[in-house]
């Protein structure tokens, strides 16, 4: 049970961190645009974190961040081409 509570937070802080990120980008980028470079920019940065972790954690480390960013690309890049295509609700 403990599992599915972290794998769920997992989740949900990897949604937020990616939306808001992308959301933020938009300033500068058009939302596709955005949407990627959200993704680029933290899978770069939990990508150097690995370094710096022991070899026998990584794996697991690597479940609690790529799994769900994985999971999210897709509705983050649907979400991105529907704001850049101008469809509402």
């Amino acid at each position: 049970m403990n599992g599915f509570v972290f794998a769920l937070f997992a989740l949900g802080y990897s949604g937020l961190v990616l939306f808001w990120l992308a959301h933020a980008l938009k300033k500068m980028f058009a939302p596709m645009r955005a949407a990627l470079t959200a993704f680029a920019m933290s899978a770069t940065v939990h990508g150097v974190t690995m370094l710096f972790l022991e070899p026998e954690h990584r794996l697991t480390a690597m479940a609690f961040w790529a799994v769900p960013h994985l999971l999210l690309l897709p509705a983050l890049l649907y979400s991105a081409w529907r704001e850049s295509k101008g469809v509402r609700g």
